[in-house]
């Protein structure tokens, strides 16, 4: 087997376009095309089918990329071992999270350690993340829930408590607390299928024999607080998420208080990646107190400060 080939087509299958392919190699469109038709024609096999910019992978494809994503992750590994003693540098990292709050500070620490690192990340629900990791198409994932996977290695990040959001001149907005109860009383932005917060939440009223009264479902999280903006209702999310929403009113939902906690996770298989291991250990500096929302604002704003150029 030609191990250039196949390389081409998984920097193909992970970037998910020739274009953006060609750039990470330091190769031509076209050779990186030669290559992987190279491949098909070998074979007799179809594995890519562009669609406008990008491309999907055939089922025939989807089988070998988690094949090549193996061998990257094995020849990575052996890199690692021979520079051990070495900075990192001239490396990719890419992250599936379910939201930014935490992320880019974050992605702020390891920088500053770290500078020759090149971060990538992608933002999805909860299902969205967990896909991502499964199918080798993140190296790295940033997600409530992971579960008990044989597959997966995980870490608790952060913890979180459930607070409602509500518009300025909204009848709660000077309440000091907000009950399930209540909820079940008000008008509701729910979030779609998938996202682990309005599961939550749906668990919660249904132990406490509640409805909610839904009245919009929307697919994202800035959505939901365009929604609630807007003043078509209340919304449910983390309180690390609500402090940056200058618009909106934060109030802490109670009886019962709700909590889920965030991990950074990575395939078992992934887990002796240098790369990988850095990123963890720059995770588990976090403040101690994982539900120090104050700690971890201070220590995150810390490490951007350090990213940026002096003033003049």
């Amino acid at each position: 087997m030609n191990y250039t080939q196949v390389r081409a087509f998984d920097a193909v299958a992970r970037a998910g376009s020739f274009s953006r392919a060609a750039e990470a190699l330091g190769l031509t469109q076209p050779a990186l095309t030669i290559q992987v038709r190279a491949l098909e024609d070998r074979y007799g096999v179809k594995l890519l089918i562009r669609q406008g910019r990008g491309v999907t992978l055939t089922p025939a494809g989807e089988q070998l990329f988690r094949v090549s994503r193996q061998m990257a992750g094995l020849e990575e590994q052996a890199h690692d071992l021979l520079t051990e003693s070495q900075q990192l540098h001239d490396r990719s990292l890419r992250i599936a999270s379910d939201g930014p709050h935490i992320v880019m500070g974050l992605f702020a620490r390891f920088l500053v350690r770290h500078p020759g690192v090149k971060l990538s990340v992608a933002m999805g629900n909860t299902r969205f993340v967990r896909e991502d990791l499964l199918e080798r198409r993140a190296d790295l994932a940033i997600l409530p829930g992971v579960g008990d996977h044989a597959g997966i290695h995980a870490e608790p990040l952060w913890h979180h408590r459930a607070v409602v959001i509500v518009a300025p001149g909204h009848p709660w907005q000077d309440r000091k607390a907000v009950t399930l109860a209540d909820l079940a009383g008000g008008k509701l932005i729910a979030r779609e299928e998938g996202s682990m917060t309005q599961q939550i939440l749906d668990r919660a009223l249904a132990e406490a024999g509640l409805a909610a009264n839904i009245v919009l479902r929307l697919g994202s999280r800035e959505a939901l607080c365009e929604a609630v903006a807007a003043g078509l209702g209340c919304g449910v999310v983390w309180e690390l998420e609500a402090e940056r929403r200058a618009r909106l009113r934060s109030i802490p939902l109670t009886e019962p208080q709700l909590t889920s906690t965030d991990y950074i996770a990575c395939l078992k298989s992934e887990r002796s990646r240098r790369v990988i291991r850095a990123f963890f250990q720059e995770a588990a500096s976090l403040p101690g107190e994982r539900h120090d929302t104050a700690a971890l604002r201070a220590a995150l704003e810390r490490a951007a400060a350090g990213l940026r150029p002096p003033a003049c």
